[in-house]
């Protein structure tokens, strides 16, 4: 297989996965999003809170913030040797805030200075005069098919295009396919461009002319990913970490497959 990384911005990245296949791809997916750990608020305890707030409301905005830490500095509560959490297993977070203004993520002070928030702006709750946020919170490890609030990443694929004009491979496959109409996307081959496939596609084609011919054709084996990072690392960590994880996964198969015979 191969990898072509056409942008990486940090919390953003898009490559080209070749010589793969669909169920390969699919687990890639799929794993990025379900099975990449992640940090998160799982309880939080109300001291005081007299906002405009249910407790519930205010334990599900805080459970929603990304968390940023090294997960190898952690481990899963469930591989933890402790039996009601640890500094290994867990974060302590405390908020206390009173008095008119907003409440933001970064008024969470957390035992490991370490722990860093990719949105330390998000508003949490506003307060009025005389009103108070006084609350303790515990953070842990955990994965997005467990619950929504560990989800690493959206990601997401689809066949690579190959983009032809008059039967030339475009150099701006992926650009031309995206601003190709209906009418040539669900084509299964070649069609004569009509004044609105001019005026689509003219941006991405040079020189195309009514009654030139435009086609898409799709790689079975070639997928263009798109990895958004919703979780405070960054889109290359997740993927990498996916990939690990898949290559633990099929050892343990492995295991269980030698084992069974």
């Amino acid at each position: 297989m191969d990898v072509d990384i056409r942008t990486d911005d940090g919390d953003r990245m898009e490559f080209v996965l070749e010589d793969a296949n669909p169920a390969f791809a699919n687990a890639l997916r799929r794993t990025m999003i379900a099975k990449v750990p992640t940090m998160a608020v799982e309880e939080v305890d109300i001291i005081n809170n007299t906002s405009g707030l249910f407790d519930e409301m205010l334990a599900h905005r805080i459970g929603m913030v990304p968390l940023r830490v090294d997960p190898d500095e952690y481990t899963l509560p469930s591989e933890c040797d402790c039996d009601d959490g640890c500094s290994d297993c867990q974060v302590e977070l405390v908020l206390k805030k009173e008095g008119e203004g907003s409440v933001e993520a970064r008024h969470m002070k957390p035992t490991d200075k370490s722990l860093e928030m990719p949105n330390p702006d998000t508003i949490l709750a506003e307060l009025l005069e005389d009103q108070e946020i006084d609350l303790e919170a515990r953070a842990v490890l955990g994965i997005g098919q467990d619950h929504a609030r560990h989800q690493a990443a959206n990601a997401s694929y689809r066949y690579y295009p190959v983009v032809r004009h008059n039967g030339d491979e475009l150099d701006n496959n992926v650009v031309a396919a995206r601003l190709a109409p209906d009418k040539v996307k669900e084509a299964d081959g070649p069609v004569e461009a009509d004044g609105d496939v001019v005026y689509a596609m003219d941006e991405a084609i040079d020189g195309l002319e009514e009654g030139d011919t435009v086609e898409i054709v799709e790689h079975d084996d070639k997928f263009l990913f798109s990895v958004e990072s919703v979780s405070g690392l960054k889109a290359r960590e997740i993927v990498t970490r996916a990939i690990d994880i898949i290559e633990d996964d099929l050892d343990a198969f492995e295991d269980a497959v030698d084992d069974a015979l």
